[in-house]
C-alpha cells in the first residue's frame, strides 16, 4: 500500500470512528459506563472503607472500580468483605458487557461504511 493510499485509508477510518462516537448507542453506553463507575465507587467505598485500609478514601475506591470494570485489575487493591467481593464480581461482568458493547457499536459502524463503499463502487 503506497503512502497516498495509506493516508486516504487512515483519513476515512478516522471519519468512521468519529461517526461511531456520535451514535446514540455509543453516547448511551458512555453515560452508562460513567454512571455505573460512580455508583460502584460509592458502593464499594461504603462497604469496604471500615474494614479495608486500601479503600479508605473515595479516590482509592474509584481507582479500584475503574481498574476492575476495565478488566485491568492490577491486584494491588482487593475487597476483603464477602459483600465487597460480590460487588466486584458484578463490576467485572458489567464492565465486560459495556466494553464489548462499545466494540459492537464501532464494528457495526465500520461494516456499514464498508457496505456503503461497495454500493458506490458497484454503481460506477
Amino acid at each position: 500500500m503506497g503512502l497516498k493510499k495509506h493516508h486516504q485509508f487512515m483519513l476515512e477510518y478516522s471519519q468512521i470512528l468519529f461517526s461511531a462516537i456520535k451514535r446514540p448507542a455509543f453516547i448511551f453506553l458512555g453515560f452508562l459506563a460513567f454512571s455505573l463507575m460512580g455508583f460502584f465507587s460509592l458502593l464499594i467505598y461504603f462497604v469496604e472503607s471500615s474494614t479495608n485500609p486500601k479503600m479508605s478514601s473515595l479516590l482509592e475506591s474509584s481507582y479500584f472500580t475503574v481498574s476492575t470494570m476495565t478488566s485491568v485489575g492490577y491486584g494491588d487493591v482487593t475487597p476483603l468483605t464477602p459483600f465487597g467481593k460480590m460487588i466486584s464480581m458484578a463490576m467485572m461482568l458489567l464492565g465486560t458487557f459495556i466494553f464489548v458493547s462499545f466494540t459492537g457499536v464501532i464494528a457495526s459502524t465500520v461494516i456499514e461504511a464498508e457496505m456503503e463503499t461497495k454500493k458506490k463502487k458497484q454503481k460506477h
